[in-house]
C-alpha cells in the first residue's frame, strides 16, 4: 500500500509542477536565429574561439523572408577590407539552426543560436565548417547599438560556458569598415584555421 501512495505522490507533484510551469525542460526557451538576424542593425562578431588574423568582423542583412536571409559579411583581413554575400535558410523545425552557404562558389557552413539575450542585443552561436576537417567555433555577437558597452554579463557567462580564452575582434575603430565604400577584396575562409579542427 506504501508503495502505491509513494507513487501517487510523485505523480502529483509531477504534473504540478508542469501545470505551474516549473519544468526545466518544458520553460526553455527556443532560441531563433531569425529573431536575431531579424534586424537592420550591423551584427558584430565582438569574441571567436578560431584562430584567425581578421578584425572588424560584421554581418549586414541585406534581405529578410520567411524562410532565408542574405547578408554581407565584412572584416579586415591584412589591412584590406574583404566582403562576401552569404545566403542563409533557416530550419522550420530547428529555429536555432541555419545553414550558410556563399554566393557563387565557395564552402558551406552552419551556425546555432545557443543563446539569444533577452533584449536581442547579444548571442552566443556555434559555427560548424569543414574547410579541412570538421571544425567548431564559438562567437559572441552583439548588435551595433549595444557594442559600445561592455556585452551583456549575461551573454559573457554563456560564452564562457563554451570558450573562456576567445580572441577579440571588435574595436571602436572597427566603425570605419561600415562607412569604407569601394571594392572590396572577397571574403574566404582562412586555410590558417585548418590547423585547430576538431575530428
Amino acid at each position: 500500500m506504501l508503495p502505491k501512495v509513494a507513487f501517487k505522490v510523485l505523480l502529483y507533484v509531477g504534473c504540478f509542477t508542469v501545470l505551474k510551469g516549473n519544468c526545466l525542460s518544458c520553460g526553455r526557451r527556443a532560441y531563433s536565429i531569425k529573431k536575431f538576424f531579424s534586424t537592420t542593425e550591423p551584427i558584430w562578431t565582438y569574441t571567436t574561439s578560431g584562430r584567425t588574423n581578421i578584425r572588424c568582423l560584421v554581418d549586414q542583412v541585406n534581405v529578410m523572408e520567411k524562410s532565408s536571409v542574405i547578408f554581407t559579411r565584412s572584416c579586415y583581413n591584412r589591412q584590406y577590407k574583404v566582403a562576401r554575400i552569404f545566403h542563409g535558410t533557416f530550419d522550420h523545425f530547428r529555429k536555432k539552426h541555419m545553414d550558410v552557404k556563399p554566393e557563387g562558389r565557395g564552402i558551406k557552413f552552419q551556425e546555432d543560436l545557443l543563446y539569444i539575450s533577452e533584449d536581442n542585443s547579444c548571442a552566443v552561436i556555434l559555427v560548424t565548417t569543414k574547410v579541412c576537417a570538421k571544425r567548431l567555433t564559438y562567437d559572441l555577437r552583439i548588435r551595433n547599438s549595444h557594442i559600445k558597452h561592455r556585452p551583456h554579463p549575461k551573454c559573457v557567462h554563456e560564452y564562457e560556458k563554451y570558450e573562456r580564452y576567445g580572441k577579440v575582434l571588435y574595436d571602436p575603430s572597427c566603425q570605419n569598415i561600415l562607412a569604407r565604400k569601394g571594392m572590396a577584396r572577397l571574403y574566404e575562409p582562412e586555410n590558417s584555421r585548418c590547423q585547430n579542427r576538431t575530428n
